[in-house]
């Protein structure tokens, strides 16, 4: 339930997967070519294509059939993964069945067995795949947290294709965040690793990052850039439905940046009735969002209703946030204080709970800064010593004791730049962690200002809320104290 760039994942998982999307049954003939494929890297990616394809469009029937069927043919044939594998096929279809717990307990197997083996590969797609469980779950830390391990596992195969997937990936949970820069900075990362890729696979991952990109420009309200990348995905010589979907949206997009809001209304609902659209409950929210700011006050609060109606989970606390804020603006245009209020504090208590998040998110990222820095200056060292031992060698032959001596010199002043990069990253660590907790305690002393402002009985409100603003705002001194001595301390 609203996805925002969910389309863009899927479309992926269409991009590495070679098999037809209308295979569904089980066909043993191509599944044993597979298992008795030698190189057994090669025969690790085909059999997570083939599994991929097949419970991605099975019915729940066919697949409790299928997998026990792909169970015995790689018991019969002794496949070297089979445990790895058959954990990784039962954590799929407990995702296809929609039990996100037991799916993640499965796949926590799989990783056990791939990394007690060493396979780089499947421990890349193991922990890929649990980052698309936890997003399920609404747990952003921990899928932030295993793409960064699967990153580490793409780097190790020095993959570009494996990196541009998980850069995509990442840069949508950035964008859910919030973090509209380290989203597009990790799209940038993934433009500048696809030059190396086929013409057919840069075609499609061009259109993907182009959309993502607008997304973010989007939230940033950056009309001039957001106008940019329409045009780009508009230059793109394919009549894909997603496409054709990209380019729709983000035109709609642009007119809801200039304000045209009447306009933007009429396109939006003219959308439904386009059978090559592919529509989202993003596009009722924006809907809703164009209603209150054309002063259409009661479509407005019909379609926020329909859309909070719909919610089938809570995992997005951001989108109810906004949601009740919403509602409360409606109420409050209109004169209902009391209803205005209870809807901010419904908005405060999502708030609350999304700011807990981009905190947790928060760390993770500034350790992902400093596992970049950390693999960077591992690279340069290893490069930095296959040229020492080349120099050395020449020096011995030539006696070119002068260069040997520049050589080792570099090497040093090298070393001392990266660790220095190394130090600035985790300084901005704690720089990090900490302002993202002043933004909390600030948010909630914003959010019962808002109350207090909106109530009808101010001295009582401040009497109940009296204690938490206290906290709040002793909390809020705390953590500029911490700052300034965590950083202190650094120096």
């Amino acid at each position: 339930m609203f996805k925002k760039l969910g389309i863009n994942i899927a479309f992926i998982f269409l991009i590495t997967s070679t098999l037809h999307a209308t295979q569904i049954s089980i066909q043993q003939d191509t599944l044993i070519n597979i298992i008795q494929q030698e190189d057994r890297l090669t025969q690790q990616k085909r059999l997570i294509k083939y599994i991929k394809s097949y419970f991605q469009n099975a019915e729940l029937p066919q697949i409790v059939a299928g997998k026990d069927t792909i169970q015995r043919l790689f018991t019969k044939y002794n496949l070297p993964d089979k445990e790895a594998f058959g954990y990784f096929i039962e954590s799929i279809y407990q995702n296809k069945n929609h039990d996100l717990k037991s799916a993640e307990v499965y796949m926590l197997k799989a990783i056990q067995v791939a990394r007690k083996n060493n396979g780089h590969y499947l421990l890349y797609q193991f922990l890929s795949h649990l980052s698309f469980i936890k997003t399920d779950e609404g747990d952003f830390t921990g899928a932030i947290y295993n793409y960064r391990m699967a990153k580490k596992e793409a780097l190790i195969m020095e993959d570009n294709l494996l990196q541009i997937l998980l850069d995509v990936n990442i840069s949508d949970l950035y964008y859910k965040s919030g973090f509209y820069n380290q989203s597009i900075n990790y799209l940038d990362q993934a433009e500048a690793l696809l030059q190396t890729e086929s013409p057919l696979r840069k075609e499609q991952l061009t259109a993907v990052i182009l959309y993502n990109k607008s997304e973010n420009y989007f939230r940033m309200k950056s009309y001039d850039s957001l106008k940019i990348y329409h045009n780009k995905l508009e230059a793109l010589d394919s009549k894909s439905y997603k496409i054709h979907t990209y380019r729709l949206r983000t035109s709609y997009y642009l007119r809801l940046l200039k304000r045209d809001y009447t306009a933007a209304i009429k396109q939006i609902k003219d959308l439904k009735g386009d059978k090559k659209y592919v529509p989202s409950d993003l596009d009722n929210q924006h809907l809703a969002d164009a209603y209150f700011k054309s002063g259409q006050l009661d479509s407005a609060r019909q379609t926020v209703n329909k859309l909070l109606a719909n919610i089938v989970d809570d995992n997005h606390p951001e989108i109810r946030f906004h949601l009740y804020e919403l509602l409360a603006q409606i109420a409050e245009r209109k004169g209902n204080t009391k209803l205005a209020a209870d809807n901010f504090k419904l908005a405060l208590k999502e708030s609350q709970e999304n700011n807990l998040r981009i905190t947790q998110v928060g760390n993770i990222s500034s350790q992902m800064k400093i596992d970049e820095t950390e693999n960077s200056y591992i690279q340069r060292t290893e490069a930095y010593k296959r040229e020492r031992l080349w120099l050395i060698f020449m020096v011995l032959v030539a006696a070119l004791s002068i260069v040997a001596i520049a050589l080792i010199y570099r090497n040093v002043k090298q070393k001392r730049h990266y660790e220095k990069l190394l130090f600035a990253a985790k300084r901005e660590e704690l720089a990090f962690i900490n302002s993202h907790e002043v933004r909390k305690y600030l948010t909630n002393i914003l959010g019962i200002m808002d109350i207090l402002k909106n109530s009808e009985n101010k001295l009582e409100e401040y009497e109940q809320l009296e204690p938490h603003l206290h906290k709040s705002a002793s909390l809020l001194d705390e953590s500029i104290k911490n700052i300034s001595e965590k950083l202190n301390d650094d120096e």
